[in-house]
């Protein structure tokens, strides 16, 4: 049976990772300086903590960045404003977070004023995501504010997570745009807007009032795009297409046990099998990782071989830095026995080498199968896979593996982390004292196929959607890589 996933309620409560302290102070009663604080903080525990924090950043630059984000920070009017200068982004990892706590990221939400309409954004262009509003849906927007929306997503870029210099993060940053837009001016009581319509180029000028947050909420929930809203509500959901001998699994995490992982895709490749099916799309557009061997299982139900499988961990530090702010995911403190417990795991699987990074021994790797034989029921017609940015993790390994053993056909867009590698497993959380905000932290680096340099990019797709006919399947409400790729079936491709 489908297992259902749960999202969060909005954009600023889903950035809410822990329960907080009933004594935590009110948003409104903090200060630019106590975030400046706890920003610090956080910068000194990615210092010591993060596995690989000057992987694509030397240590003087970096800190020169930070000094320079916190004193911009210092010069903004108020608090709200002040929270666009998350220093988190500068050590370039998908994994990596800083976010609010429950109760004032419900105070945000509620004291903002929100630029009203949702939208697109693709390829550093926006386009409006909500149909029945002053402007249509689909026009594309040229200025709010009278900024250019180039100039907007670049202010807004630091808030995209990705791994290295990948830029596709947007897809992951778009839904929540009325948020981080809104924080640059989060009082703002008309937004100006210059756009064109739908198949003209002529530009027109609005001015729109800025939602409440009632109102930006609702707005929010009636976007247009994403289509595939169903698909994208569970862990896994399969789809027929007999007319096209197609069958379609969207893939949403790989943080499933073998298992149940095991049932959903034996049963959807025997039934691909059975109805004698040409073609299946894997869709892991949204799926935001999980465990690498789950990738490989996925696989192996379409390898025409065995296939290597082969994967390694490593981090800079073994400890646990500031354990006196670190927590479990429920908010407690962790105690001096959890603490011990996480050194001696890593003290028992980390085995120091001579570049000074601790790599995972046999011990860690103990049943990893790194010659991994073709399933049984494996499939042996063509394979499509879609990507996007929020491809991530263990779903870039199973994208890789596909383009590794030419085995597919990537569309989409570059995978929001590494191809060689990213971070993973093993996440610390640490409440940071003034504000309560939450630092996430990966405790180890995962490097694919042992690989031991990584140049800061993604799985690049073997073919995009052309622009044009990206916004020709967005104003027809199509699902623009899924059409794209059934198109390129049609024609035999």
């Amino acid at each position: 049976m489908k297992k259902l996933l749960t999202y969060g309620a909005s954009a600023v409560l889903a950035c809410a990772c822990l329960q907080a302290p009933a004594q935590e102070k009110k948003l409104a009663s903090l200060t630019k300086e106590d975030f400046i604080a706890d920003f610090r903080l956080a910068v000194d525990i990615l210092k010591k903590q993060h596995p690989n924090p000057y992987k694509f950043i030397d240590s003087a630059t970096f800190m020169h960045r930070v000094d320079s984000l916190m004193d911009r920070m210092a010069k903004e009017p108020d608090m709200m404003t002040s929270l666009q200068y998350s220093p988190i982004y500068l050590v370039r990892d998908v994994h990596t977070s800083l976010r609010l706590s429950n109760d004032n990221s419900r105070e945000l939400y509620s004291n903002l004023r929100f630029f009203p309409y949702p939208v697109i954004i693709e390829r550093e262009r926006m386009f409006v995501n909500i149909k029945g509003a002053t402007i249509p849906y689909g026009a594309e927007i040229l200025s709010i504010n009278n900024k250019s929306v180039k100039d907007i997503l670049q202010s807004l870029s630091t808030s995209a997570y990705s791994d290295g210099f990948i830029t596709t993060g947007m897809d992951r940053l778009y839904p929540e745009f009325q948020v981080t837009f809104s924080l640059l001016s989060p009082h703002q009581a008309t937004y100006p807007v210059t756009w064109t319509a739908p198949g003209s180029k002529e530009t027109r000028k609005t001015t729109l009032p800025a939602a409440d947050p009632g109102s930006a909420f609702h707005a929010t929930r009636q976007s247009v795009f994403p289509f595939n809203v169903l698909q994208r509500a569970y862990y896994i959901y399969n789809d027929y297409d007999d007319s096209t001998k197609t069958g379609r699994l969207t893939v949403n995490t790989f943080a499933l046990n073998e298992q149940d992982a095991y049932k959903e895709f034996s049963e959807f490749f025997r039934e691909v099998k059975k109805r004698n099916f040409r073609q299946v799309i894997i869709d892991v557009r949204s799926n935001g990782g999980g465990d690498p061997a789950i990738s490989a299982l996925l696989y192996s139900f379409m390898a025409e071989a065995p296939f290597r499988n082969v994967y390694n961990y490593r981090t800079r530090n073994i400890d646990v830095a500031y354990p006196e702010y670190a927590v479990a995911d429920n908010g407690r403190r962790l105690s001096d026995e959890d603490i011990q417990g996480q050194k001696n795991f890593f003290y028992q699987r980390f085995d120091k080498d001579s570049s000074g990074f601790y790599v995972g021994n046999a011990r860690l790797k103990d049943g990893l199968m790194e010659n991994f034989p073709p399933d049984k029921d494996a499939f042996h017609g063509k394979v499509y896979v879609l990507t996007g940015g929020g491809t991530v993790s263990a779903a870039t390994y199973f994208a890789t593996l596909v383009q590794k053993n030419k085995r597919g056909v990537i569309i989409g867009k570059e995978t929001g982390s590494g191809e060689a590698a990213t971070t993973a497993a093993w996440f610390l959380r640490y409440l940071l004292p003034r504000t309560k905000c939450v630092l996430t932290v990966p405790r180890s680096e995962l490097n694919f196929f042992n690989a031991v340099k990584d140049n800061g990019r993604g799985i690049m797709p073997d073919k995009e959607v052309p622009m044009d006919k990206f916004m020709e399947y967005i104003r027809a409400d199509k699902d623009p890589e899924l059409s794209y790729t059934m198109d390129l079936i049609q024609k035999g491709l």
